[in-house]
């Protein structure tokens, strides 16, 4: 009975420790005093297909201090660029990356309405081999059902072999996914994405460094929370300036925008 006891004691000890008393990673180093990080949402995406080479150069050419890149893998795991799962959405090809291998995606032009020349959905690799080295990285990750975190772990090898790690934040709405990141890398800092509260209490199992709320939901008192947490707070999609001046003066850490003009001037 007394090893019962103090076995279930300890067992409640580690768990309180473990949802409680847990600490996020420090990112101080991302930002810049009271100025937010500004996040060109994939790439620039108001004038260049989105999550395209061409939409990331666009917003870096256009000052840019960080990128916001959606990534889902194909049926035999290449990292593709792309914020949709179903190709029609955006691209002159038909059915489910996740569903497809890379070879029936690659001639996909993601530029089918805009009147530019073609253009395909880019590896991550590649796009990787671009990117100046001042630039931050938000990768999001896409998963269409609450266990699909294949694309986790080659995402995480991909940032370490090309020493993107420590300016890159691995995001995504999929609790497991961060989870599981910081269970094959604690050093990759990650970013809880949630446009709902039903799943807010999740960020004290899985530990993200990160909050990523749709700005419906920023408030004070949010604010308040994840400066006591150590947590640091970058909102997304904000595209207008009176709620960018909001967000500015309640100094949330950074913003996701996809117009850029706002960091460019």
């Amino acid at each position: 009975m007394i090893l019962f006891l103090l076995v279930f004691f300890l067992f409640i000890g580690i768990l309180l420790n473990h949802l409680y008393l847990w600490k996020p990673r420090n990112t101080a180093s991302f930002y810049n005093g009271n100025n937010p990080l500004w996040f060109a949402h994939r790439g620039a995406s108001n004038t260049a297909p989105e999550n395209t080479i061409s939409a990331f150069n666009k917003a870096v050419k256009n000052g840019a201090p960080g990128l916001e890149i959606d990534i889902i893998s194909t049926f035999d795991r290449v990292l593709l660029c792309s914020h949709n799962f179903d190709l029609e959405r955006e691209t002159d090809c038909d059915g489910y990356i996740d569903e497809l291998p890379y070879h029936r995606i690659k001639g996909a032009n993601a530029a089918l309405y805009w009147n530019t020349k073609k253009e395909s959905l880019p590896k991550l690799e590649d796009v990787l081999r671009t990117v100046p080295k001042h630039v931050i990285l938000n990768i999001e990750i896409k998963s269409r059902s609450f266990y699909d975190i294949s694309a986790a772990r080659d995402v995480v090898e991909l940032v370490k072999g090309k020493n993107f790690i420590n300016r890159t934040i691995i995001s995504s709405f999929n609790p497991l996914v961060i989870w599981y990141v910081k269970w094959i890398n604690p050093q990759v800092l990650t970013g809880f994405l949630y446009n709902n509260l039903d799943y807010f209490f999740m960020i004290n199992v899985v530990h993200p460094d990160c909050l990523h709320p749709t700005a419906e939901l920023v408030s004070k008192g949010l604010v308040k929370f994840a400066k006591q947490r150590g947590l640091a707070l970058n909102v997304w999609t904000v595209n207008t300036k009176p709620a960018i001046d909001w967000l500015i003066d309640l100094k949330v850490d950074g913003i996701i925008t996809d117009q850029i003009e706002f960091f460019s001037t």
